[in-house]
């Protein structure tokens, strides 16, 4: 049974709760920065692709057909064809939560937040468009 858009949108904001809740629970926050890389790194994981999740389905409602695996470009085209301001949120998420904490697994509290931060901008949007 398909997801309604409803759904999905619960299902990317679950993500972002679930990366705030990993970096709690086990970021080990000191001085400034989670110090954990593992939980770092899943935590920038989870959080990107909850965006994607929210960023896929608005794709389907504007037809844009699904492939085995979206390029990083077809995200960044289809986002500047309707708001250049959210298309920066989405270079700041990518580059935070899936370059800088998903693979180097390193957490600067006030960057973590700001790339949380967009992710639920960026959600919220797309609920907007969806509607």
């Amino acid at each position: 049974m398909r997801k309604t858009k409803e759904e999905y949108i619960a299902d990317a904001r679950r993500h972002i709760e679930n990366a705030r809740d990993i970096l709690k629970e086990k970021g080990k926050k000191e001085d400034g920065f989670y110090t954990d890389a593992k939980y770092v790194a899943m935590a920038g994981h989870t959080a990107y692709r909850g965006v994607l999740i929210a960023l896929d389905e608005l794709m389907k409602q504007y037809g844009i057909k699904k492939r085995t695996r979206k390029h990083l470009d077809d995200y960044r085209d289809f986002i500047a064809k309707l708001d250049r301001k959210v298309l920066n949120y989405f270079n700041v998420v990518y580059e935070q939560l899936h370059l800088v904490m998903g693979y180097d697994g390193i957490g600067e509290y006030k960057f973590v937040q700001m790339g949380l931060e967009y992710a639920e901008k960026i959600i919220d949007w797309v609920e907007k468009k969806l509607k």
